[in-house]
């Protein structure tokens, strides 16, 4: 008999990143900063688009970032049971916090820094940490459940965290500064545009690993 396990894990990934980039695209196009300034994803941060009062469409971002998170928890735990090792469990509640992390973030928006940079740190380590787990898993295990070649996608996932989480201590900036916006914007920021790398190589390992996971559910 086939199982639809498969499904339990693509759906979640597919709705939650679909979410979560819709959420994203729309409030940009309709973004318009403090000093009526465009969104551009060269000097401007992701939580911005969620914050009140400046980003026209603060509460689409932050309701898609909150139930996009959700599903991405969804999704990482039923990867961790699919794979089906006690490893794989511990990758999996990883993921799960990193997840919820996502969406706290839009509960938090920039608006309340004292609570908005814990949360948004906690989607970042916690999210290097999961897929790092993920990644060694899909090299190590011998039943190969998972693809070795979705193993180039989770090493540029992690690349992307790792640089993004690390540089601002090469700068010498700290945790909060890293965050903050300037007066002066330059037309290209660093931090940020380390931060959208993060945000489009995470979906994008969460979509492969789930159109993966189709085709081998339509296999057998």
């Amino acid at each position: 008999m086939k199982t639809n396990t498969g499904k339990l894990i693509y759906i979640p990934g597919l709705i939650g990143a679909g979410t979560i980039i819709i959420g994203a695209l729309v409030t940009a196009l309709f973004y318009h900063g403090s000093k009526g300034e465009s969104y551009s994803f060269l000097n401007h941060f992701i939580s911005e688009l969620g914050q009140r009062g400046v980003s026209d469409l603060a509460w689409v971002f932050n309701i898609c970032l909150i139930i996009g998170g959700i599903f991405l928890a969804f999704f990482m735990f039923e990867l961790g049971v699919y794979i089906g090792r006690w490893y794989s469990y511990l990758a999996a509640a990883v993921g799960v916090v990193t997840g919820i992390a996502a969406s706290l973030v839009g509960v938090f928006p920039m608006n309340n820094m004292d609570y908005h940079v814990p949360v948004a740190m906690t989607f970042f380590r916690g999210g290097l940490a999961a897929i790092s787990l993920f990644t060694l898993i899909i090299i190590f295990d011998t039943r190969q459940k998972i693809s070795r070649w979705l193993v180039i996608p989770g090493v540029i996932t992690v690349a992307a965290f790792a640089i993004f989480l690390i540089m601002p201590k090469i700068l010498g900036y700290s945790q909060g500064k890293a965050l903050s916006v300037p007066d002066i914007r330059p037309e290209f920021w660093l931090n940020p545009f380390l931060e959208w790398m993060v945000f489009f190589t995470v979906l994008a390992w969460i979509i492969t690993m789930s159109v993966y996971l189709i085709n081998k559910s339509k296999s057998g």
